[in-house]
């Protein structure tokens, strides 16, 4: 997929600037921040959810005993 967008001068500067301390293409460069805004986005809606179903009481709780025992098995 292609996408043209148009950036300010500054902002331009801006994009160079970090793509060349990064030592990749302008284009590289903008296209590994967009990917991570995109994945940070998704990361982001999946807490807002998780955080929804658990004010919802969806979810388990556990002790910290019964955590421990959970990770470690019954040896505590």
């Amino acid at each position: 997929m292609s996408i043209t967008i148009d950036f300010t001068p500054a902002e331009t500067q801006l994009l160079q600037a970090q793509a060349t301390a990064a030592n990749i293409s302008v284009e590289e460069f903008s296209r590994k921040a967009i990917m991570k805004a995109a994945n940070n986005a998704a990361y982001l809606a999946m807490l807002d959810k998780s955080f929804q179903q658990a004010e919802e009481g969806k979810g388990t709780y556990l002790t910290d005993e019964e955590l421990r025992k959970l990770v470690y098995g019954n040896e505590l």
